[in-house]
């Protein structure tokens, strides 16, 4: 079977790491670089000097020898904990390349956060029967991929499930940050409340809202009948130009409501769509906002 992600995009990623802002102590020993530097530091490599880079950690030595510069880098003793919720309500099931994205996204958040040594819990929420993942350190980084492509759920039978309810029940005591990968098709309310949980905890949330193209911008036209994916009911409808306007209106909206509290409380947003080549998404979106570094 071909893997959803290319080789040359994992050795690229793998020189990155998630940026924790909120990190304070952890238990475990861990790979992550320091912002600040002490003697209980563990020496890890040299990287090359680049404007911006702390000047004190040149080393003159290597200088001597080689005529360029170089800084120290240094291992932190901690890790972090990476809580990863992944919405497999209906919505996000229906549309095969909406799930094929969804599944490239959490699987590269998560090689990126095992590589780096660091504790990792994927929550696959919004189904029935729910799955998890928990993985630690970098010789998982390879088989989580292997597990989420080969994630597979049942989004036929019954209503759906609230995947922002189960977020908010699902909320961990110990977190550093948090993803939540969805398209933020529910009602406002019960996503704010699922955010206002994960601010109790004092984490870095991360929120990434992924549409179709169908979802953004509609190509039906004329008699149709339209299917609630989450409770399975059917509509016909007449859609008419002015219609699917009104339509994108109130879906631009909602988006913006829901960036709007991510930015109350101090999260990240982007939106995107299945579009996008995958290493765009993660060295153009998330890198320029600092998610990753």
């Amino acid at each position: 079977m071909k893997t959803l992600w290319h080789s040359q995009f994992l050795a690229q990623l793998k020189r990155h790491r998630i940026t924790s802002k909120r990190l304070k102590s952890g238990h475990h020993k861990g790979s992550r670089l320091a912002t600040n530097h002490g003697s209980s530091l563990e020496f890890s490599d040299y990287q090359m000097y680049e404007l911006g880079d702390d000047v004190r950690q040149i080393d003159w030595n290597v200088y001597a020898r080689t005529e360029k510069v170089y800084i120290k880098r240094y291992l932190d003793e901690r890790e972090i904990k990476v809580h990863i919720y992944l919405d497999c309500s209906n919505s996000m099931l229906i549309e095969d390349r909406k799930w094929k994205r969804a599944k490239e996204l959490a699987g590269a958040l998560s090689f990126l956060a095992l590589s780096n040594d660091d504790r990792l819990s994927l929550l696959c929420m919004g189904v029935h029967h729910q799955k998890c993942f928990r993985k630690k350190g970098a010789r998982d980084a390879k088989a989580i991929l292997h597990d989420i492509q080969e994630l597979s759920l049942d989004s036929s039978g019954g209503n759906g499930v609230s995947f922002f309810e189960e977020v908010g029940k699902g909320v961990r005591k110990k977190s550093s940050v948090s993803f939540i990968l969805s398209d933020g098709l529910e009602s406002l309310s019960v996503i704010e409340e699922a955010l206002r949980k994960l601010t109790i905890k004092r984490e870095m949330v991360y929120f990434i809202q992924l549409l179709d193209e169908e979802e953004l911008t509609p190509s039906y036209q004329g008699d149709v009948k339209l299917l609630d994916s989450e409770k399975h009911r059917e509509t016909n409808v007449s859609l008419s130009p002015r219609m699917v306007e009104l339509y994108q209106e109130r879906l631009l909206n909602h988006n913006k409501e829901i960036e709007a509290l991510c930015k109350k409380w101090g999260f990240g947003y982007i939106q995107t769509s299945c579009l996008p080549p995958l290493n765009e998404v993660f060295f153009k979106d998330f890198k320029e906002n600092g998610w990753i570094r």
